[in-house]
């Protein structure tokens, strides 16, 4: 558990240093790699560990030059569950308790991942607004690098098939408020890399 209460510690950055980057990196593979072995209660723990944590966790997209040695863990930890509850023999070795549980701190989670991207949608934006001049097209553009930097949208993906019809509406309207800003497509297509390209109506709610 210290390691999920401790993310940015551990993975607020990357080190200049190749050889303790490379610990870094090799650490949050072995950690994301026994998630894969975890079962409903134990992931449950971890991820309310991380919400738990007093550390905000550095909720980064995959690739990101910054680090994304956390969001390569959560999203193995969310991916895991993904796993387990939608096997149709696993699942059923599951009381309601161990569901509530999980529901409990992933909805704690939910609530933490989107007040960090709506936080970090506002400041992208206030800060395009301020350095761009004032051109649609020019501040669009922007937008869209920008989010494909600082946007956890692989966390989001993850995070679908948890979510019950409420965190979805949050999640479409967080996409149709960013539309007239960034021009994206609702329906697909190419569409940046924004949660407007997340598939919603693709993936079952956990209250289908």
């Amino acid at each position: 558990m210290a390691i999920f209460r401790h993310l940015r510690f551990l993975f607020g950055g990357l080190s200049s240093d190749l050889g303790a980057a490379e610990t870094t990196t090799n650490l949050a593979r072995t950690v994301s790699s026994c998630m894969h072995s975890m079962e409903l209660s134990a992931l449950s723990a971890c991820l309310a560990a991380i919400v738990c944590s007093s550390e905000q966790p550095p909720l980064r997209p995959l690739g990101s030059s910054a680090g994304d040695g956390a969001s390569v863990i959560i999203k193995a930890l969310l991916d895991r569950a993904t796993e387990l509850l939608t096997d149709s023999h696993a699942s059923t070795s599951y009381s309601v308790s161990h569901r509530a549980l999980w529901q409990a701190s992933f909805d704690a989670f939910f609530g933490l991942l989107t007040n960090y991207c709506l936080s970090k949608y506002e400041s992208i934006m206030q800060m395009l607004f301020i350095q761009a001049p004032p051109s649609a097209a020019i501040i669009g553009s922007g937008a869209t690098r920008a989010i494909s930097r600082e946007m956890p949208i692989e966390l989001l993906r993850a995070s679908l098939p948890h979510t019950n019809e409420q965190q979805r509406r949050k999640l479409l309207d967080f996409a149709q408020r960013s539309m007239p800003v960034t021009g994206f497509n609702t329906h697909g297509g190419d569409s940046g890399p924004l949660l407007l390209n997340l598939s919603l109506a693709n993936v079952p709610s956990r209250d289908n």
